[in-house]
């Protein structure tokens, strides 16, 4: 009968596991040097689909690391076709940066399908997306922590049929 050595083939298995987290690790590192599309997304979901009047003002940081690149700031907003009975909403913008220098700028979502080529379906139901860059090719002049403020301008207290609302921050092409 022969004799099996247990510890051999113990330490081969040591070997191959390190040396393949070794490999999966050094990649995913060169990866990451090599990624320009760096970006951070903020989401803020409302409870019952309802975006509320309380909720009128909704503030999102994030952080910028690098100023010597240009970003694209967009807001993305996630519904429900089947229950928003706006077509529009307008939308004031403010974006501070970590000296306090404010940027304020309007925008109108336009929710109508038909005449917003910008939508887009989300899944397999009524929801639909819709992103607009709200700050296209915007070199930032500080580093650390930036706030958009988002100021609903709806009419309406209660808004039904919102599922979430987004900020994405991404380096611009």
């Amino acid at each position: 009968m022969r004799k099996i050595n247990f510890a051999r083939g113990f330490w081969t298995v040591v070997v191959a596991v390190l040396l393949t987290t070794t490999l999966v690790s050094c990649d995913s590192f060169k990866r990451k040097g090599v990624n320009k599309n760096w970006s951070m997304e903020v989401s803020h979901p409302f409870p019952n689909t309802n975006w509320a009047f309380e909720e009128e003002v909704l503030d999102f940081d994030f952080e910028i690391k690098d100023t010597t690149k240009y970003y694209d700031v967009t807001v993305s907003l996630l519904y429900d076709t089947s229950i928003v009975a706006l077509r529009v909403i307008p939308l004031t913008l403010t974006l501070t940066s970590p000296d306090g220098m404010q940027s304020i700028a309007s925008s109108q979502f336009l929710l109508d399908s038909k005449n917003n080529k910008d939508i887009r379906p989300e899944g397999n139901s009524n929801n639909a997306v819709l992103d607009v860059v709200v700050y296209p090719h915007r070199k930032f002049k500080n580093l650390g922590t930036h706030k958009l403020s988002v100021y609903r301008r709806a009419e309406k207290a209660d808004n039904y049929g919102f599922i979430s609302l987004s900020t994405k921050v991404s380096v611009a092409q």
